[in-house]
């Protein structure tokens, strides 16, 4: 028998009562040399986690393994499968946070859309006075001043008209519509 086969058969044993030093200091190097390979450079972490359980689920059957070789093919064959299988759970992780990402802005746009819809129905139900005025002041941004001056009018008339037609919007649209349109616009 040749040394390597001997310290193969002490590692072995010992590994079979239990004792993890020898396999760690004589297989640990190649192995996780192997599973940075296999799981990319940047994943040193995801290696290091790899081979640790590999090792642990040869620990506990250590009784089977007959020579080894088969321990051996157990770690190397153990890591292959638990990066495949991480990497099969990362890609499906990234489907799922896209597919959300998208229902998401699905949700928002209808939101948006409808929010918009409630607001211009509220506007268009103003009486005739009182939504001109708002459309002048808060859609195409003139000043009380001109509007007083385009409608012909005074400028006292345009205050009262327009805060009549906020009471107007303040009773028809939900209080937090109502606030956010009214910040948005100051």
């Amino acid at each position: 028998m040749k040394v390597s086969e001997d310290i193969d058969v002490q590692m072995l044993n010992e590994f079979k009562q239990g004792r993890l030093e020898m396999l760690y200091r004589r297989l640990y190097p190649a192995l996780l040399l192997y599973a940075v390979r296999y799981a990319g450079e940047q994943s040193g972490f995801l290696a290091e986690d790899c081979v640790q359980n590999a090792v642990f689920n040869a620990w506990k059957r250590r009784p089977l393994f007959e020579s080894v070789e088969s321990l051996k093919s157990f770690l190397y064959i153990s890591i292959k499968n638990e990066i495949v299988s991480l990497h099969r759970k990362a890609k499906a992780s990234e489907r799922y946070l896209s597919q959300l990402e998208e229902d998401v802005f699905f949700q928002n746009s209808v939101i948006d859309q409808e929010t918009q819809l409630l607001l211009y129905y509220a506007v268009r139900s103003l009486p005739e006075r009182e939504r001109q005025i708002f459309e002048l002041s808060f859609i195409e941004g003139l000043k009380i001043s001109d509007i007083a001056v385009q409608l012909n009018v005074s400028e006292s008339t345009v205050k009262k008209t327009k805060a009549k037609a906020l009471d107007i919007l303040r009773e028809k649209l939900p209080r937090e519509l109502f606030l956010f349109f009214f910040m948005l616009k100051r």
